[in-house]
């Protein structure tokens, strides 16, 4: 597991439920919605993810003391 935090959610080695957590706690969707949902939709989403965490990143280094 350890060597998933670091991976992309878009990362085609993350099981079903790596990607599911992704979505899950990053956009704050429903477990049962997510597994609802159909492959175009997921991989939307994910790309989704990877923006929120990129500007969660650059929110993070922003505040950063120099």
């Amino acid at each position: 597991m350890s060597e998933s935090i670091n991976k992309k959610a878009t990362d085609e080695s993350l099981t079903e439920q790596e990607k599911n957590w992704e979505i899950f706690s990053v956009l704050g969707m429903r477990w049962s919605e997510i597994k609802q949902l159909d492959i175009e939709d997921k991989t939307f989403l994910l790309e989704k993810v990877e923006k929120v965490k990129a500007q969660m990143r650059a929110q993070q280094f922003a505040g950063m003391p120099q």
